[in-house]
């Protein structure tokens, strides 16, 4: 049996060092370790969207989708990672892309589309 490998990495979500498994997804750590559950488990292959996050690999560089299911934990080190969480909501005021939603009368069904 494997036995899990751990490393430090930074996670700029938290802004400190963490211990991580190098078996565990970036989903499984949002989840699990942070408590963030608006990103969801679903296919775990990539293909139904419900995991993807957006992330900036360096500062100053592009922000772009990934889905959290298929990155391992240890690959994101320094990783800026926005979830639904940091969309705004109600009492904050509200992120354009709801405003979108809500103009155009899109519907979400809260599980594979969270937010």
């Amino acid at each position: 049996m494997q036995s899990a490998l751990a490393s430090q990495l930074l996670l700029l979500k938290l802004g400190l060092g963490v211990e991580v498994s190098s078996f565990k997804t970036l989903l499984e750590y949002l989840r699990s370790h942070l408590e963030l559950r608006g990103t969801k488990y679903l296919c775990l292959e990539g293909g139904c969207g419900a995991c993807i996050v957006n992330v900036t690999k360096h500062s100053g560089g592009e922000s772009q989708r990934v889905n959290s299911c298929l990155v391992s934990t240890i690959s994101c080190d320094v990783w800026d990672v926005t979830t639904i969480e940091d969309i705004s909501g109600r009492l904050e005021g509200y992120h354009p892309l709801q405003v979108t939603l809500a103009e155009n009368n899109g519907s979400q069904c809260g599980y594979c589309t969270p937010g």
